[in-house]
C-alpha cells in the first residue's frame, strides 16, 4: 500500500510538471509561423538644379522599410496569411506611420488561388518592378515619372480593397483588385494585372480604373473624374545583359492622354552590375520631361550591397518633375528646372 501511494505521488507531480509543457507543445505547433524582415537603404547625394542655379547635399532614405508576414497550415491545401509593413526613413530614425506599405490577411489554396484583403500594392507596382534595370530604386527608378497626382500617374496603392491572385499555370499569373469608396465618391476602383513569366522573358500588363477628384489633375471645376492607367512592361536575359522596358498611359475625359516610357539596362560585371536607364514623361501641348541614368551595383553580399548612381532631368518650361529618392528630402522643384545628381549608399536586407 505505502509503495502503490508513493507510485501515485510520483505520477500525479510527473503530469503535473509535463501537462503545461504538453499543453505548450500543442498551442506552439498550431500558432502561426511568423517572419520579421525588412531592408535599411541610406544613400548621399548631391543636386544641382538650374533657373534660379543652387545645390543641395542630402542624405536619403532609399526605401527602407520592416514588417511581418506569417501561415498557418489549415490542411487541405488551404493556409492563412498576412503581412503588416511599414516604411521608416533610416537617415533621421523616424517612422512614416502606421503600417503604411502592405497590410493584409487572406487565405491560400494551391488549386484556387490566393484572396487578401487590406491595404496592398497596385497592380502597376508589380509590373513596372519587374521591368526595370534599377528596381524601382535609386536615381534610375521608374516610379520617377509614373506616380503622383501631379503627373497623372497610376494608382499605387490600393487601400480598404479586396485581391484575388489566380494559381501560377504555366508561367502565367492574374491579379484582380476591387477598392471600397466606404462612402467617398472618389475612392471607388477596379483594376487588374497579368504576367507571364518564362525562362529569360517577363512580360506584364496592369490596368487601373479609378474615380478621383478632378481638382488632382487640374480640373477645379470637375468634383469627380474618371482616370483610366494601362501599364505594359517586359524584359528579357541575352545571357551577357537584360534588358528592360515600360510604357504607361494615363486618360482622363477632356484631358486627353498622358505617357510615360522607360528602358533600361543591366549588365553583369564580375561582384557587380552596371543599370543604365532612359525615360520620358509627356503631356501633349501641356508639359513633358526627360531622365537619363547610370548605376553601379557592388554585392558584397547576398543581403548586403553598395551602389552609386548619377543622373540629368530636364523639365521644359511647364514641368516640375524631381528624381526620385531625393525628392522625398528635396523642396518641390520650379517649372522649368533641370536637376543633375549623383550619390552613393549602403543597402542592407534582413
Amino acid at each position: 500500500m505505502k509503495n502503490s501511494l508513493i507510485r501515485a505521488r510520483y505520477r500525479y507531480r510527473y503530469w503535473s510538471a509535463a501537462m503545461p509543457l504538453a499543453l505548450f507543445g500543442i498551442v506552439a505547433g498550431a500558432q502561426t509561423q511568423t517572419t520579421l524582415y525588412g531592408r535599411i537603404d541610406v544613400g548621399l547625394y548631391t543636386q544641382s538644379r538650374s533657373n534660379p542655379d543652387s545645390r543641395q547635399t542630402a542624405l536619403s532614405s532609399d526605401t527602407s522599410y520592416f514588417g511581418f508576414r506569417g501561415q498557418e497550415d489549415l490542411g487541405g491545401g488551404l493556409g492563412a496569411i498576412f503581412k503588416m509593413e511599414a516604411q521608416f526613413d533610416a537617415s533621421a530614425g523616424t517612422a512614416s506611420g502606421g503600417f503604411n506599405r502592405e497590410s493584409y490577411v487572406g487565405l491560400v489554396h494551391k488549386q484556387y488561388g490566393t484572396l487578401l484583403m487590406g491595404s496592398m500594392w497596385g497592380p502597376s507596382v508589380w509590373v513596372s518592378g519587374k521591368s526595370d534595370a534599377f528596381g524601382r530604386a535609386q536615381l534610375g527608378a521608374v516610379q520617377t515619372f509614373l506616380q503622383g497626382s501631379a503627373n497623372r500617374g497610376n494608382a499605387f496603392k490600393f487601400d480598404n480593397s479586396m485581391q484575388y491572385i489566380t494559381p501560377n499555370v504555366g508561367g502565367l499569373l492574374g491579379r484582380v483588385y476591387v477598392r471600397a469608396s466606404e462612402g467617398a465618391e472618389t475612392d471607388s476602383n477596379h483594376a487588374l494585372a497579368l504576367e507571364y513569366t518564362s525562362g529569360r522573358a517577363f512580360v506584364g500588363l496592369a490596368y487601373d480604373n479609378a474615380q478621383i477628384a478632378g481638382s488632382t489633375v487640374g480640373l477645379a471645376s470637375t468634383p469627380v473624374v474618371r482616370s483610366e492607367t494601362l501599364g505594359l512592361g517586359a524584359s528579357y536575359d541575352l545571357g551577357f545583359m537584360r534588358l528592360y522596358g515600360y510604357y504607361q498611359r494615363n486618360r482622363v475625359p477632356s484631358l486627353g492622354l498622358a505617357s510615360s516610357v522607360n528602358a533600361s539596362a543591366s549588365i553583369p560585371v564580375g561582384a557587380g552590375e552596371v543599370r543604365l536607364a532612359a525615360g520620358r514623361w509627356n503631356r501633349p501641348n501641356e508639359a513633358s520631361a526627360q531622365r537619363v541614368a547610370l548605376g553601379y551595383v557592388h554585392f558584397l553580399s547576398k543581403r548586403t550591397q553598395v551602389y552609386t548612381s548619377l543622373a540629368r532631368l530636364k523639365n521644359d518650361q511647364n514641368s516640375s518633375a524631381m528624381l526620385f529618392p531625393i525628392s522625398q528630402d528635396s523642396p518641390p522643384a520650379g517649372r522649368g528646372q533641370d536637376i543633375s545628381a549623383v550619390g552613393i549608399g549602403i543597402r542592407h536586407m534582413f
